[in-house]
């Protein structure tokens, strides 16, 4: 092959990378890709109506109608059970158990707090003077540090509210002897209707009259 030959070759080759160049070069002028500084990142989705200051405020479950059903109780237990595996590294649930990192729970239902014989608690537990109730405990367990601030508990909490009425079905059935049921919470009051009288009255009114316009004399 002539040399003549093999440089025009290569200078066709050449033309056809500056020529490609070229192109990428004025498609980023017209589109330019305006990349972040900075990798996005996923956003934080809080807790329906919670707060930079801590959890969501919410009234107390209705224990007094959730655990008088004796099958959806039954379930409640099962579901609890399974659920109080994640604190069986610091806690046992059986009758005369060991205490662990925490005290034994089997009878925590009906205990003033800190009171478990040979535990040693924590000076804020020990100043945290209540019963243990189906209140107080969802209270303690939806978020252990905001109860009770200096607690030696480590558990960030159960904040999912079927979840710890769950532990707390499961806590009430293994108990010696748990507090009584709680009375059923009142249902909500349906909203005032319009009293009748006054709505038939609207609807008989009837609408002013127009007044007619004159006739042109």
């Amino acid at each position: 092959m002539s040399d003549l030959k093999v440089n025009s070759i290569a200078g066709v080759l050449l033309a056809s990378v500056l020529g490609v160049m070229g192109v990428g070069t004025a498609a980023d002028a017209v589109f330019h890709p305006h990349w972040p500084e900075k990798a996005g990142f996923m956003p934080e989705i809080a807790e329906a109506g919670g707060g930079p200051s801590g959890p969501a405020q919410e009234g107390p479950p209705d224990f007094g109608r959730l655990f008088a059903d004796p099958v959806q109780y039954a379930e409640l237990v099962a579901r609890g059970e399974r659920g109080v595996g994640v604190c069986k590294s610091c806690h046992t649930f059986q009758a005369g158990g060991a205490d662990g990192i925490g005290p034994n729970l089997h009878d925590v239902f009906g205990r003033r707090a800190a009171t478990h014989p040979g535990f040693s608690f924590s000076q804020a537990m020990h100043e945290h003077t209540v019963v243990w109730s189906y209140d107080t405990l969802n209270e303690y367990l939806r978020s252990p540090s905001q109860v009770v601030r200096g607690t030696r508990m480590a558990f960030a909490g159960i904040r999912n509210t079927n979840d710890r009425v769950a532990v707390l079905a499961y806590l009430r059935s293994i108990a010696p002897s748990p507090p009584a049921l709680p009375a059923p919470l009142p249902e909500a009051a349906p909203a005032a209707a319009a009293p009748a009288g006054a709505a038939a009255g609207a609807a008989a009114s009837p609408a002013p009259a127009t007044p007619a316009t004159p006739a042109p004399h």
